[in-house]
């Protein structure tokens, strides 16, 4: 996915949250595609550092909302014991993007049902376990526009997300163009994949997985090498 008009994300790393500089940088990329054809949509806001990068994004190329769906409640099974509506709305408002933002305080699927907006950036960080990263992606990818983007978090090193990944993205031939930046898969959804389009996706898919074996027998300076590999062939 080419990148256009980076200005700068540096006091992100204010705002509490997962992710590194680099994916932070590339969510604000990702958000400038395909301007005027959809709104973004975020499963998973936490305290809203993700959704503070897209928002700047779209807003970058005059591009539409970011409807932001949380319910903000603890997720004890998934490590996260506190209420974080109340910091997800400071944080929005210290980094000037309120209007930008459009908070679904609510669960993902009751935020799916009547949805009827298409979508040109799907960004999944939400629930990691199986079942439900599954049921995000089935539930909202219809609605994503062809050409649009599907962005996936922890797609390295949670179960949950990995799996959906091969079953929903890997073994389908409705995505092409594999990008993986640090701990985010991003794929691009089509009607038709050519053979060019086949064979580069499962040259990314190969590489990604050596990766993931050296870091497992922790091969000195795998991780770093190899998240610098993926993103230099795939960005």
């Amino acid at each position: 996915m080419k990148k256009t008009g980076f200005k700068g994300l540096r006091d992100i790393s204010k705002v509490e949250g997962m992710l590194t500089q680099g994916e932070a940088e590339y969510l604000y990329h990702m958000a400038q595609t395909n301007p005027g054809k959809g709104v973004i949509v975020e499963i998973g806001s936490w305290k809203g550092k993700s959704t503070i990068c897209l928002a700047r994004g779209s807003r970058a190329v005059g591009g539409e909302k970011i409807y932001a769906v949380d319910p903000h409640r603890p997720l004890a099974d998934e490590g996260y014991f506190e209420d974080t509506e109340a910091e997800f709305l400071r944080n929005l408002a210290e980094s000037a993007v309120t209007e930008q933002v459009a908070p679904m305080v609510m669960a993902s699927e009751d935020a799916v049902r009547g949805w009827d907006r298409p979508i040109r950036l799907l960004w999944i960080d939400g629930d990691h376990r199986y079942e439900q990263v599954k049921r995000d992606f089935l539930s909202w990818e219809p609605h994503v526009i062809d050409g649009g983007i599907i962005a996936m978090h922890d797609t390295i090193r949670k179960k949950g997300p990995k799996k959906v990944l091969w079953e929903c993205v890997f073994s389908s031939d409705r995505f092409k163009a594999i990008s993986i930046v640090d701990n985010i898969t991003a794929a691009r959804k089509v009607s038709k994949i050519s053979f060019r389009d086949r064979f580069v996706k499962w040259l990314v898919i190969g590489c990604r997985g050596i990766y993931i074996f050296a870091r497992k027998i922790r091969l000195p300076y795998a991780k770093p090498a190899g998240r610098w590999f993926l993103r230099t062939l795939t960005t």
